[in-house]
């Protein structure tokens, strides 16, 4: 199952702060000023670095870019629901599969947060071999092996990504205004 947000609710936030008339549609507006959405994780798919019913917070396109490790919400034709993997790959990067189906970005081998290798088997594998040579022009998030993320999906552009979690602070609780 992958690790979802949960979608009717967070769409409509997200619409309600791009100023969609009706649904989320494919494309975001710019925004003028940096907003986020709290929201609670649904799933289990990144077990070990996010939890079902985690709360999250979640900084829309106009708060900036995500950095690589953060977590990118995204939109996907498999799901009605958002989705959320971790971004390894940024636009620019190259990936090379080694003989055994390990991952590496830039030569860096990627590493799960189980502390292990990232590897990739069958279709995963075929998948991403075609990406390798070349530098990415979307953004390669991964999750659990046989996910929803780049090894099944491809990679990320822009068009697709509804937010991002910063890696170091998932759940940001609010303070009014007025409290000390």
């Amino acid at each position: 199952m992958a690790l979802m947000i949960t979608g009717m609710l967070l769409a409509l936030a997200i619409s309600q702060q791009i100023g969609a008339q009706e649904n989320l549609s494919s494309e975001i507006r710019p925004q003028k000023t940096c907003t986020t959405i709290d929201t609670t994780v649904s799933g289990d798919s990144m077990q070990g670095i996010l939890f079902n019913h985690q709360k999250i917070t979640v900084y829309l396109p106009a708060c900036g870019t995500a950095q690589r490790y953060d977590y990118l919400l995204f939109t996907n034709e498999e799901t009605e629901n958002a989705v959320i993997k971790q971004l390894w790959g940024l636009p620019g990067d190259t990936i090379r599969i080694a003989e055994n189906g390990r991952l590496f970005i830039n030569e860096v081998a990627v590493i799960t947060p189980y502390k292990k290798p990232y590897i990739l088997l069958g279709y995963a594998r075929t998948k991403m071999k075609r990406l390798e040579g070349k530098p990415l022009d979307g953004y390669l998030v991964l999750g659990r092996p046989g996910s929803l993320d780049s090894a099944r999906i491809g990679l990320l552009h822009e068009d697709q990504i509804l937010g991002f979690v910063k890696r170091d602070e998932p759940y940001v609780e609010k303070t009014p205004k007025n409290d000390p």
